[in-house]
C-alpha cells in the first residue's frame, strides 16, 4: 500500500509538463487571450523597455497596438464622413437639377437650362446635348447649346449599347464642348433614348479636373438626370417613346 506522499508524486507524474514553450505556442494560438483575460494582465510581470535581451515593453507595445487601432478607425471614420458629405452634395445637387429642368417653359428654355443652368447647379465647366447628324449633312459647331455629332458617334465614344462612360485625363471633344474642348479634361457621357424617331443623342458632364470621373465611379444619378432630359425634351417635342 503506497503512502499519501507517495500518491501524490503519482498524481504529480501523471500531469503533463507544461513549459514556457508551451505557454508562448498557446498564446501565438489565442492572440485575444489577454483582451478575453484583461484580469491577468494585473498579476503579470512587466517587463521594462529593454532589459539587455531587447525584450519589449508589454504596456507599450499595447498602448501602440491602441493607438494604431484608434488612428485605423479614425481614418475609418472621416472616410465614411466625406462619403456620406460627397452623397449628400451629389443628391442636393440633382434634386436642385431635375427642378430646373422641369421648370422649363418650352423646349428653347430647356435647352438653355441645360447648357447654362445645369453646370453651375451641377458643379460641372460644361454640360451639352450632343445629337448624331445624318451622313450627308453638314456638321456645324453648337448651335443653341446642341451639339452636332458625326454619324456613329454617340456608340464611338460610349460604347456600343452601353448607357454611359466615365472618362478621365483626357482632351475634351470639340464636337461636345465647342471653345470649352480644351479646358475639359475628364467628362461623363449619357446616353439618352429620346424617342424612335430621334437620332442617337447623348448628355455630357465636361471638367476641368482630370478626375473628376473616373471609371469604376457610380452613375446612377447622372444617369437619373440623363433620365429627365430625355422625358422632358420628348414632351416638349411631341414625340413618341
Amino acid at each position: 500500500m503506497s503512502s499519501p506522499s507517495q500518491d501524490v508524486e503519482t498524481d504529480q507524474a501523471k500531469e503533463p509538463l507544461i513549459t514556457a514553450r508551451h505557454v508562448e505556442k498557446y498564446l501565438r494560438q489565442h492572440a485575444d487571450f489577454l483582451v478575453q483575460h484583461p484580469q491577468v494582465i494585473d498579476t503579470l510581470e512587466i517587463p521594462g523597455k529593454t532589459e539587455g535581451r531587447g525584450l519589449a515593453d508589454l504596456q507599450q507595445h499595447m498602448i501602440e497596438k491602441l493607438r494604431n487601432q484608434l488612428a485605423q478607425v479614425t481614418r475609418e471614420r472621416d472616410v465614411v464622413i466625406s462619403r456620406s458629405h460627397h452623397n449628400k452634395l451629389t443628391q442636393d445637387r440633382t434634386h436642385r437639377a431635375v427642378t430646373a429642368l422641369i421648370s422649363a417653359k418650352n423646349f428653347e428654355h430647356l435647352i438653355d437650362i441645360i447648357s447654362t443652368e445645369l453646370p453651375i447647379i451641377m458643379g460641372m465647366d460644361a454640360i451639352a446635348i450632343g445629337v448624331e447628324q445624318p451622313g450627308d449633312a453638314d456638321v456645324a459647331a453648337p448651335v443653341e447649346g446642341i451639339s452636332c455629332l458625326l454619324p456613329d458617334m454617340v456608340d464611338g465614344l460610349i460604347g456600343s449599347g452601353q448607357p454611359a462612360v466615365l472618362r478621365s485625363h483626357i482632351q475634351g471633344d470639340v464636337c461636345l464642348y465647342g471653345t470649352m474642348a480644351p479646358l475639359i479634361q475628364s467628362d461623363a457621357l449619357i446616353r439618352l433614348h429620346i424617342s424612335s424617331t430621334t437620332p442617337p443623342a447623348m448628355l455630357a458632364f465636361g471638367s476641368q479636373r482630370d478626375d473628376q470621373f473616373e471609371p469604376g465611379q457610380g452613375t446612377e444619378l447622372i444617369r437619373f438626370i440623363g433620365s429627365v432630359v430625355e422625358n422632358t425634351i420628348r414632351t416638349w417635342l411631341k414625340l413618341p417613346e
